[in-house]
């Protein structure tokens, strides 16, 4: 396994982990791209546990994918890849209720 590989996607990682802990728990919705306090007219809480699960998932599926391809190859790859999509299009579908 390559060491950069490892300390690159651990640091990227924790700083997801970390964005979902101050979205999540901390209610900084000012850290989501796009968000505008004065016309979003949902559900903030709802958004925020939302948009926080998403992140913290993402950062730990993040952390141990060199070690999922290492074990069981380049389709791990592929499942990361859908994994967040299917995070990002959750996060819209949160956002867009109102």
């Amino acid at each position: 396994m390559d060491t950069d590989g490892l300390i690159i996607t651990t640091v990227v990682g924790l700083i997801c982990i970390f964005l979902g802990y101050l979205i999540w728990f901390k209610k900084m919705l000012f850290l989501i791209a796009g968000y505008n306090d004065s016309t979003f007219e949902g559900d903030k809480e709802k958004l925020a546990k939302g948009t926080g699960i998403v992140l913290i998932i993402s950062g730990i599926v993040t952390i141990l994918l060199p070690y999922f391809l290492y074990w069981f190859g380049n389709a791990m790859g592929i499942i990361y890849c859908l994994l967040i999509i299917i995070g990002i299009v959750v996060i819209f579908l949160v956002k867009s209720k109102r």
